[in-house]
């Protein structure tokens, strides 16, 4: 989980890597990175008395050193429903912007 982080110049202490693999993207091979968003409160009022409403899952493109093998990060953010202001909420990070795929590092 570190060494994926420290290669990738990754600093984001909510995101944790859980594997590696290839695969085709356009038919072409490229190589895909597992990682989940974990969210442990509400964003609207900070309680911690949420229930996990499933995971919304999304492919963001990170800058590959060999461009011929593009480089992927699939991203599992959590779902809660807060159980204190009934509000539903997902996990948000700083690698990338709110509704977008393409990582900040590019």
């Amino acid at each position: 989980n570190d060494c994926i982080k420290f290669s990738l110049n990754i600093k984001d202490p909510l995101l944790e890597f859980l594997d590696i693999s290839t695969g085709k993207y356009r038919n072409r091979e490229a190589k895909f990175y597992h990682a989940i968003v974990h969210l442990d409160h509400c964003l609207n009022c900070g309680s911690d008395n949420i229930v996990h409403n499933g995971h919304l899952y999304s492919n963001v493109r990170y800058p590959a050193l060999d461009a011929s093998l593009p480089v992927f990060i699939r991203i599992a953010k959590e779902r809660i429903i807060c159980r204190n202001c009934q509000t539903n909420s997902m996990a948000q990070m700083e690698l990338v912007d709110k509704y977008c795929c393409i990582s900040n590092a590019t």
